[in-house]
């Protein structure tokens, strides 16, 4: 509310349960803004998929152990787009960090979603399906629809319908994206700045608009360094217990795990991941010396704004990498590889060009791409 209090005409609150009390403390919440609850249980999703799969056995399949029927609870959008020009759909792991109701220009971009194409093939997204197996896959944290799509109820009864018809295949990300591309639905690709990491670094070189929490462990509530990094959601939390809402029981898990993102972040990861990117396309290869240019710029500036942030904000401080529980399986395994190789090649390169820096790279190169054809074959 406070980001975008003047922006938004209705809520929309899927959910599984709310207490009626809860339920009163948002009205609250929303003030003057009108709220709607819609009530979305296992029963209502096994009832939507026409009971192919028994009730009892649908909290045993592994999309729904991991994610729960809640996941398909977006797709409830499609029933409301008869009242709304726009709904943008969020997930309950999400914090925003801006205003973000430039979505809205999509209806006038003749645009019929806004959703992040993902680097997931749909073959993986839905294993058993045999259509567009060569296409990505969608990401449906944040969807935003548009009343650009004509009958809409027509596209809930598809998605529906094909879980009907293949129970052991629920994704909700692969659906949605099959449903898109069967019927030529215009998307617009949100990218990085409506994905925002939970990694510090990697956020405000995204320049997000939000903070998106995904995974089991890595939670505002559950996770102590994502927590830590991000303390709006607790001072939002601290508001809802003072307003009565109910408490979170379980404790932090110290889960420092953020090796990956850390890595990436690195100055020699981003460089090689644009080399590589250069030379699988080729027309990028002319532009590659700009590119690489652009990539220093920015690292040294986000690097000199994060010092800066340190100095009112202390609890971003990030703890030594070899420190991270997963650096050792996952951070160890992007320095080894080969985007990570190249960049640290250059950057060597760069600061010994006066004694053949670039003639020694070119050579260390060849060995790289040699190395890699041959675990090719």
């Amino acid at each position: 509310m406070d980001l975008m209090s003047e922006k938004i005409d209705i809520f929309y609150i899927f959910h599984d349960g709310f207490s009626f009390d809860e339920q009163k403390i948002m009205e609250n919440i929303v003030q003057n803004k009108q709220i709607k609850f819609i009530l979305f249980t296992q029963e209502d999703f096994a009832k939507a998929i026409k009971n192919q799969v028994e009730q009892k056995d649908i909290s045993n399949l592994s999309f729904i152990k991991r994610w729960t029927h809640m996941a398909f609870a977006r797709f409830e959008a499609f029933k409301f787009l008869h009242e709304c020009q726009c709904i943008i759909y969020l997930d309950f792991d999400i914090l925003l960090l801006k205003d973000i109701s430039e979505l809205y220009k999509l209806k006038e971009q003749d645009y019929h979603f806004g959703a992040r194409l993902g680097k997931t093939l749909l073959n993986v997204a839905l294993p058993l399906e045999k259509s567009h197996q060569d296409k990505y896959a969608y990401q449906t944290g944040i969807l935003v629809f548009t009343d650009n799509i004509k009958k809409p109820l027509k596209y809930y009864d598809f998605i529906y319908s094909y879980l009907s018809r293949n129970s052991c295949n629920l994704q909700d990300q692969g659906v949605f994206s099959l449903m898109v591309l069967k019927y030529n639905l215009k998307v617009k690709d949100l990218k990085d700045k409506y994905t925002g990491s939970t990694h510090y670094l990697t956020n405000i070189m995204q320049n997000a608009s939000i903070v998106h929490a995904s995974g089991t462990n890595n939670r505002f509530w559950n996770d102590l360094l994502c927590n830590k990094t991000w303390p709006q959601w607790q001072k939002y939390y601290e508001q809802w217990l003072k307003l009565g809402g109910s408490k979170y029981n379980e404790s932090f898990i110290t889960n420092i795990k953020q090796s990956r993102h850390r890595i990436k972040y690195h100055l020699s990861y981003k460089l090689g991941y644009a080399f590589i990117e250069a030379a699988k396309h080729k027309k990028k290869l002319f532009i590659l010396p700009y590119t690489l240019f652009q990539i220093y710029y920015q690292h040294k500036t986000l690097a000199k704004k994060f010092q800066k942030d340190l100095k009112t904000n202390p609890h971003l401080k990030l703890p030594p990498l070899k420190h991270y529980e997963d650096y050792h399986s996952e951070g160890l395994k992007n320095k080894q590889s080969y985007s990570y190789k190249i960049g640290k090649r250059l950057i060597y390169a760069q600061k010994n060009w006066r004694k053949g820096g670039y003639f020694i790279f070119i050579r260390q190169l060849k060995k790289i791409f040699k190395d890699y054809k041959n675990r090719q074959k």
